[in-house]
């Protein structure tokens, strides 16, 4: 009689994010989670805030929170990005741990990966049950040196980010030039890495690129999509914009951030003030991408480029910064796109010129971008995903 092994079961998945805040990390992690879960996985979402620009996206259902509210209240009176938050976040993960108990953790962010670490030191025995995958999704090395530029006070954030990458079970990079930072920086097994690019909505996109626009644009637009912040380097935009010979053009930045109030008065200084556009944020981009001459990344540090993909699958061509990390692993240069030089508005507007002046190349580059996009759909990166939750079990 031939006996068979049974099939081991699916694994329960917590997917951990600070809150539902509009970047790349917790865009991967809807899209993945709705993908899995239409098949059946046991996939859930946990945040420890219920805030963010993608809250809408989903129901309270969709998601869990730490359940203690005065230890929620107690986090949020602290900074953001801050020791003091990262402490109080300690007990709100032992929480989730024991409420959720679940065999895959996989946290997103630095902000959450070095409190988690600290909360699986104290239950050990919660450690050997769940197989945790830490996800980075930018580059770390710069981000903490510009959030501590003392290096006296550098120094002991880095050993602590170092031992806590080094802790968890799998490090998942979104692009091979931030698995090299963490084998580089952080002194990561380069064996204990999984290299994943960010999912893409493929479908959304080009339904949306189709739709009524929901904001006023002028006719003819260069535009910029992101946080309005420094790594994105929309002042070197708005300085690259100043150096094209078109007055019927304009540039709208679709983002919200920090940085607006000076980048518009950067405009106005430069006599631009009516031809950059701030939008805000928008929810779906690629009605505006779609309509846009060009698209441009003007990124001093990255760590995939997700709106890069968005702006393919809308068919607009783009112009992006060679930068850390990411932009060159999307984009073949002459092929489906254009690579600049980073933190140069000249290299910027180089490559904005040489696709104004031949509209020919710029079609043809963005027939190509299409094809390009398909390697990034939802379904081709959530089953990669899938391949890693299910992989051996968490380390003794």
């Amino acid at each position: 009689m031939n006996r068979t092994t049974p099939p081991l079961p699916d694994p329960s998945v917590l997917l951990v994010l600070p809150d539902l805040s509009g970047g790349g990390a917790e865009r991967t992690s809807l899209n993945v989670r709705q993908k899995l879960c239409g098949q059946g996985r046991n996939v859930r979402l946990a945040l420890l805030e219920a805030r963010g620009e993608y809250l809408d996206l989903v129901s309270p259902d969709d998601y869990v929170l730490p359940s203690s509210r005065p230890l929620r209240g107690l986090a949020r009176l602290c900074p953001p990005d801050s020791p003091q938050r990262a402490l109080a976040q300690i007990p709100l993960l032992m929480g989730l741990l024991r409420r959720e108990a679940p065999d895959v953790l996989m946290s997103s962010m630095a902000d959450v990966t070095l409190p988690l670490a600290l909360a699986f030191a104290w239950m050990p025995g919660r450690r050997r049950a769940t197989r945790w995958i830490a996800r980075e999704g930018n580059n770390t090395r710069v981000v903490i040196e510009r959030a501590f530029p003392n290096p006296r006070l550098r120094r002991p954030v880095e050993k602590l980010i170092r031992w806590a990458y080094r802790s968890a079970d799998v490090c998942l990079a979104i692009s091979p030039g931030v698995a090299q930072g963490l084998v580089d920086h952080y002194d990561v097994d380069p064996k204990r890495i999984r290299i994943i690019a960010n999912p893409v909505d493929l479908e959304g996109v080009r339904a949306g690129a189709v739709t009524p626009l929901t904001v006023n644009l002028p006719p003819r637009f260069i535009v910029g999509v992101g946080r309005l912040a420094y790594q994105k380097g929309f002042d070197l935009l708005i300085d690259a914009f100043s150096q094209l010979d078109d007055p019927g053009l304009d540039l709208v930045l679709v983002g919200s951030g920090p940085e607006e109030a000076a980048l518009k008065a950067r405009a106005e200084a430069l006599g631009l003030g009516k031809r950059v556009h701030f939008p805000g944020f928008v929810e779906h981009p690629s009605a505006i991408l779609a309509r846009a001459e060009i698209f441009c990344l003007s990124s001093r540090w990255e760590g995939f480029g997700h709106v890069i993909v968005e702006a393919m699958a809308s068919g607009c061509p783009v112009v992006v910064t060679d930068c850390e990390y990411g932009p060159a692993d999307i984009v073949q240069q002459g092929e489906n796109g254009i690579l600049v030089a980073p933190d140069s508005s000249d290299a910027l507007a180089a490559g904005l010129k040489q696709l104004l002046l031949r509209p020919d190349e710029a079609k043809r580059l963005a027939t190509r971008a299409l094809v390009r996009a398909e390697d990034f759909s939802v379904d081709t990166i959530a089953a990669s995903y899938w391949d890693l939750f299910a992989e051996t079990e968490a380390s003794p």
